[in-house]
């Protein structure tokens, strides 16, 4: 195979990753709760940098309230930045900005399992081209043992125009009809 040729399909596995910082709200209970929310949004952050290594993530924003002191996280972790008040308008204006057309949309404060990277690079190597692919939390009841379709989707990859107007992950998933991922998504608190 041509080197030009491995080079194109190398590029057509990569992804821009978006990490939307709206689950716990600005801290204003002290200290030690800023702290624990700055490191769960870090440790999310940094649960991708086997995927960027292996050249699946090449680029990352970061979307999160304004005034939240997220601007600081984004320089230190080198990605972007985008301020909105919810979820939903940051990340309709998070993902013009987005290098490659495939996405992969992860709440903060969930941080992909080991073996995410390979399982991911086989669903788009050989999987359906365009299918879209949805992490789960890692089980925390009883209940998400038993039945771990029930568990919270944390995770999503998808072509950028599927996303749309998207209100949740969870209502997402279902409307593109997507793959569950085997691995998980556990808590980074």
């Amino acid at each position: 195979m041509s080197v030009l040729r491995q080079a194109l399909s190398l590029a057509t596995l990569m992804l821009s990753a978006v990490i939307l910082a709206f689950d716990t709200p600005p801290a204003t209970g002290g200290r030690a709760r800023e702290s624990a929310e700055r490191d769960a949004i870090v440790r999310t952050l940094a649960s991708l940098i086997d995927a960027c290594v292996a050249g699946l993530v090449a680029d990352a924003v970061l979307v999160g309230p304004p005034d939240s002191g997220l601007g600081i996280i984004a320089e230190e972790a080198g990605c972007g930045l985008v301020e909105a008040v919810d979820a939903r308008s940051g990340l309709a204006r998070a993902l013009p900005a987005m290098r490659y057309p495939d996405v992969l949309v992860l709440r903060a404060g969930h941080a992909p399992e080991r073996g995410f990277v390979d399982e991911l690079r086989d669903a788009l190597s050989y999987g359906e081209q365009g299918r879209a692919l949805v992490l789960r939390a890692a089980p925390s009841s009883l209940l998400t043992r038993i039945a771990p379709r029930l568990a919270e989707a944390v995770g999503l990859v998808a072509r950028r125009e599927d996303f749309g107007a998207a209100g949740d992950l969870a209502t997402l998933a279902k409307k593109l009809r997507a793959t569950e991922l085997t691995t998980k998504a556990r808590r980074a608190i």
